[in-house]
């Protein structure tokens, strides 16, 4: 089992008939789709999908808020357009729901979700809500955008895209998974044929993101981190100010063990680590339990990733520290040209620059 995974959620081989049919099922709605026998909208403005074919992150939020800036930097406005995953709706507003209009979030993390509010929190595109996409397309495109964003869109095919880009982990093996529930995929692992290019997120191409690529654009990912800040009031935090000190980690999040792994290549001496679900909603349970983890582990400070830091309240009593963090691409020039290149921007790029 991988590191802390099976605290999130543990595959169950026995149920290998159950994926196998949920792998045909979902193989024929994508060839319904192609055929129209489902409507697919197409968007006013250039479509561009990021998403994985597995379970949990794969710097699928990283990845939008990269892009986003990219485009940002050559003059055109994007639009993130989401779903929302974990976020609790105000019924009063209704979707599509805007999230920012560029200048930063406009509603809480608890009902825009911890992953919209955090791109709305870091770039300058408009951040859109709706679990049917063509409705957060239609908004976006009459509030100004020039590119869409489809977050986490490799399985919502009711959108038409221009750039399909698929994340990988280094070291993924697709064709040793199972479809869930038996394993991570969400589809079969030959659905990864879809995709126009692929980022792998790790330290290295290895041999099988390659044979994979089987000749298309393919980068290479990491995170990188960028610097501790605290909570309660933002200010930066230098690492000798933690010499000497007790520290525990937490957080929400799908794969937590590349969050403390993190945290251990910046040489933090972490003294326990604690796991809470994906997109968990820090309410007075959860709280109680962080407050009881510290207490127990007799901790100093307690080390949390920028997801987790948005749903915390800045008044919260504990002398919380957020590691932020930021994606590189290894070939970032030839990563936005193959971009515009795709969705026929090329000679409009040429215009602004």
């Amino acid at each position: 089992m991988r590191p802390f995974e099976g605290k999130i959620r543990a595959p169950i081989p026995l149920l290998a008939p159950l994926g196998s049919l949920w792998g045909s099922l979902m193989a024929l709605r994508r060839r319904a789709y192609e055929a129209g026998l489902i409507p697919s909208t197409e968007a006013a403005k250039p479509v561009i999908s990021i998403g994985n074919l597995t379970l949990g992150g794969n710097g699928k939020t990283p990845m939008c808020v990269y892009l986003a800036k990219a485009l940002a930097e050559k003059g055109l406005k994007a639009a993130i357009l989401s779903r929302g995953y974990g976020r609790i709706p105000d019924k009063s507003r209704p979707e599509p729901l805007l999230v920012s209009q560029g200048q930063g979030p406009m509603v809480t993390a608890l009902e825009g979700g911890d992953e919209p509010y955090l791109m709305a929190l870091k770039t300058e595109a408009l951040v859109i809500l709706a679990k049917k996409r063509p409705l957060a397309a239609e908004l976006a495109t009459k509030s100004g955008a020039d590119v869409l964003i489809l977050d986490d869109g490799f399985q919502r095919l009711d959108l038409k895209r221009d750039l399909d880009i698929l994340m990988l982990r280094s070291g993924q093996n697709l064709s040793k998974e199972r479809v869930v529930p038996a394993g991570y995929l969400r589809e079969r692992a030959e659905t990864h044929q879809k995709a126009h290019l692929l980022v792998v997120l790790g330290q290295r191409l290895d041999e099988y993101a390659l044979k994979l690529a089987n000749g298309r654009p393919t980068f290479l990912a990491r995170m990188v981190p960028a610097g501790l800040t605290a909570l309660a009031d933002g200010r930066p935090i230098e690492p000798a100010q933690l010499r000497g000190r007790a520290l525990g980690a937490f957080c929400g999040l799908a794969r937590p063990g590349s969050f403390f792994k993190s945290l251990s290549e910046k040489r933090f001496p972490i003294k326990a680590h604690l796991c809470f679900p994906d997109h968990v909603t820090y309410d007075s349970a959860a709280l109680s339990r962080l407050r009881r983890f510290k207490d127990l582990n007799r901790v100093d400070y307690l080390l949390t990733s920028l997801k987790d830091a948005v749903k915390l309240p800045p008044s919260l009593p504990l002398p919380i520290l957020c590691l932020e963090a930021t994606l590189t691409l290894d070939r970032p020039h030839e990563f936005m040209n193959e971009t515009l290149s795709r969705l026929n921007l090329t000679e409009e790029y040429q215009q602004i620059v």
